[in-house]
């Protein structure tokens, strides 16, 4: 487990498939879409090399469900990391770790803990170019 934090701000630990990373070459725009088939509220919460962006997506009006990261001079890590509350937006609830994984090269899945497995309550589709 490692610790981040939640799109919150406040320290969390996350499991070890939260996080999921990729490298971005040098020069490249990063075209992110999302879509949230969870009825709870989700978010993702995004680093470069490890720095917090601080840009979010989300699947409730305040975080976009799309979003376009400049290039960078130099090739870089993205990180995304997937959260869901076990509720509707509800500030008195914690943010909770979603569990992620990569389905094919493109596309960053997460399933919130609803113990169905199925990996569509959260999905990033990122496009380079």
């Amino acid at each position: 487990m490692s610790t981040h934090f939640d799109p919150e701000g406040i320290a969390s630990f996350l499991a070890d498939t939260s996080a999921l990373s990729l490298v971005i070459p040098a020069e490249t725009n990063v075209y992110l879409y999302a879509s949230f088939d969870g009825a709870w509220e989700q978010a993702v919460v995004l680093y470069r090399n490890g720095e917090r962006i601080e840009e979010q997506m989300g699947s409730y009006i305040l975080r976009p469900q799309a979003l376009v990261l400049s290039p960078q001079a130099s090739q870089y890590e993205l990180t995304l990391v997937g959260w869901h509350k076990r509720s509707n937006p509800n500030a008195n609830l914690p943010w909770v770790p979603s569990r992620g994984r990569r389905i094919g090269p493109v596309v960053f899945a997460w399933d919130d803990s609803a113990e169905d497995e199925d990996y569509r309550d959260i999905r990033i589709k990122l496009v380079t170019g």
